[in-house]
């Protein structure tokens, strides 16, 4: 489960989108989250818009005799 839900992650990004609060450093701030996070939730949104706050469900699952013969 990730740390931080979807609603979250669009609240904070909308936020700084809407420019009120005064900036990524300020919200991270304001929330008590590193402002790397922020910046990274930014760029999310700016390369693949809030659908890229989805789970990610593709993960690949490798058995144990392909692993032993890697």
């Amino acid at each position: 489960m990730s740390k931080y839900s979807k609603g979250f992650k669009i609240k904070l990004v909308n936020e700084y989108l809407d420019g009120t609060t005064g900036g990524r450093d300020l919200i991270a701030e304001k929330y008590g989250i590193p402002s790397s996070t922020v910046r990274n939730w930014i760029e999310m949104d700016e390369n693949h818009g809030f659908e890229g706050f989805n789970k990610k469900l593709n993960k690949i699952e490798y058995s144990g005799e392909f692993k032993l013969s890697v």
